[in-house]
């Protein structure tokens, strides 16, 4: 699976970096995208995951800072 880390990235960055990877990996998917502890950085990709109706979840009840992002399950 792919993953991005956002760690040390700028919020003001991170909005174009989180939507070129799911770009790229939208037809790879899943992938992970880990944003850390951030309430802001989690903010900025669930609106970029939900633009292109996707389904975002934590990898593990214990690690919030880590999302798995995946096709919505119809």
């Amino acid at each position: 699976m792919q993953s991005l880390d956002l760690h040390g990235i700028k919020h003001m960055d991170a909005e174009e970096m989180v939507d070129s990877f799911i770009g790229r990996h939208f037809d790879k998917l899943p992938i992970e995208i880990i944003t850390g502890n951030s309430v802001d950085m989690q903010a900025i990709v669930k609106k970029i995951v939900d633009s292109y109706k996707l389904k975002m979840v934590p990898t593990s009840h214990v690690n919030l800072g880590s999302y798995v992002i995946s096709h919505e399950c119809k």
